[in-house]
């Protein structure tokens, strides 16, 4: 870790970018709390997590090293605070009153409100939304050094996560598959595979990316390895298509935003050597009887898409759908679970229906917001520049994962949907700072005065 702390400040010396902190020893301490906060992000069996009780620690480091909050990421905050108000008068409305739960019997019966689960939800929603606010605030000053360190544990746990899922999906330990794997998929320290494969998508972007506008190294090759092994061994369709496709707008953006002809050569370079090698570990996995057989059994339509006894995927969003003109103050956090045994496989359909209207239309506004100013962003000339493009793709990516999955409670989510966020205050702050600092225009008739008075002079 204290080599990572050390390659930050050498890249940020050479990008230029000046930053000194008014304590030394709360920056290394938020530093260090990053890593640590991050890099346990991997293991979320339980909630809450043990990322959530360092996650306020990491904020009390923040509060010690006076991170500041700039106006620019105030949207972000006022949005998940609205989403979060729409989500408590949601709970209020089946306080006293249950919910109808359908059993699939002629006779629905009401259950009364005993559900605790609907309390922690709203609450880790809470939680969450404040850790995405946090880390758009660490990464909005003194970028670079704070983007490493991060980058540095987030790969660090993918690999962690994805050597687990290994592990546990080729049993190289016993019994390690009851632990790492659910119906021989790989989860790592998840609940379920396609969380997994969702954690896994950033740190793969970021690595990519280091390797066309950095320096290649073997460790890195090798952990971009491991990480793709895992995200192939989750068997998330979701996960390899997001993946698919963020990975080839990412490599498109980084063409396009590079105008240094070295740089565009070396990109189309690795897109060759890359795209073998992706292909090249595919054909060795798919050589294994089981991996093989898997990898075409989820390349097709599964029974729970559209079968299922009318509770497929496509049916649930349909229900979720209907349900939610019939509730504008939404069921509750987990309301619909609670009323059907299912949930809604649509974020957007599901906070409209646990965070009601009112929440599930910030939270849509939110979604399309951090894509308009991310997209924006990315086209301004930074030190960050390439890091933002890995980033935006990674967080488009997730809402791509909310469309077929639930993502509101990830926390891999709330990390990019900061770090958007973060980055594109830190590219304001970088305008802002150009402006201020550029000399004004001198008008031709000053400098003709100007020019008068000096051959007077002489």
């Amino acid at each position: 870790m204290l080599s990572a702390l050390g390659h930050a400040e050498t890249r940020t010396a050479l990008t230029g970018q000046a930053f000194t902190p008014t304590n030394v020893l709360a920056d290394r301490f938020l530093h260090v709390m990053l890593f640590i906060t991050v890099v346990s992000s991997f293991f979320v069996f339980i909630e809450p997590a043990p990322y959530e009780f360092l996650a306020f620690v990491l904020g009390f480091a923040c509060l010690l090293a006076r991170v500041k909050m700039y106006r620019i990421v105030l949207p972000l905050l006022v949005l998940l605070l609205i989403r979060d108000l729409g989500g408590a008068i949601g709970l209020m409305q089946i306080v006293g009153s249950g919910w109808m739960n359908i059993k699939g019997e002629p006779d629905a019966t009401v259950v009364t409100f005993d559900y605790p689960d609907s309390i922690r939800f709203l609450a880790v929603s809470f939680y969450l939304g404040l850790t995405a606010v946090l880390y758009a605030c660490i990464v909005s000053q003194d970028t670079m050094r704070r983007m490493a360190t991060l980058k540095t544990a987030y790969i660090t746990a993918a690999v962690i996560g994805s050597l687990l899922g290994i592990v546990g999906y080729f049993q190289l330990i016993s019994g390690s598959e009851l632990v790492f794997t659910d119906s021989a998929r790989a989860t790592g320290g998840f609940k379920g595979p396609n969380d997994l494969g969702g954690f896994l998508i950033a740190p793969l972007l970021w690595l990519i990316e280091g390797f066309v506008v950095d320096r290649i190294k073997i460790r890195n090759i090798i952990a971009a390895g491991v990480i793709l092994t895992g995200l192939l061994l989750t068997f998330s369709r979701g996960a390899w298509g997001s993946t698919v496709v963020s990975m080839t707008l990412m490599i498109y953006l980084l063409f396009i935003t590079q105008h240094d002809f070295g740089t565009r050569r070396r990109i189309i370079f690795f897109v060759a050597i890359g795209t073998a090698a992706m292909v090249a570990l595919v054909v060795v996995l798919s050589s294994i009887s089981t991996v093989g057989q898997m990898i075409v059994e989820r390349s097709q339509l599964q029974d729970y898409d559209v079968n299922a006894d009318n509770r497929s995927r496509v049916q649930l969003e349909l229900d979720s759908f209907h349900e939610m003109f019939k509730h504008p103050f939404g069921m509750g956090p987990w309301g619909f679970a609670h009323a059907t045994n299912w949930v809604s496989h649509n974020t957007f359909l599901g906070t409209m229906l646990n965070h009601g209207w009112l929440g599930g239309a910030a939270y849509l506004t939110l979604t399309v917001l951090t894509l308009w100013v991310g997209f924006r962003a990315l086209w301004v000339r930074t030190p960050w520049q390439s890091l933002l493009v890995a980033t935006y793709t990674a967080f488009l990516a997730m809402v791509f994962e909310s469309v077929w999955g639930d993502t509101d409670h990830w926390r891999h989510f709330y990390i990019l949907l900061g770090l958007v966020w973060g980055l594109v205050a830190a590219t304001h702050r970088t305008m802002w700072q150009d402006l201020r600092f550029r000399a004004p225009p001198v008008k031709s008739g000053v400098l003709a005065t100007a020019a008068l008075n000096s051959d007077r002079l002489r």
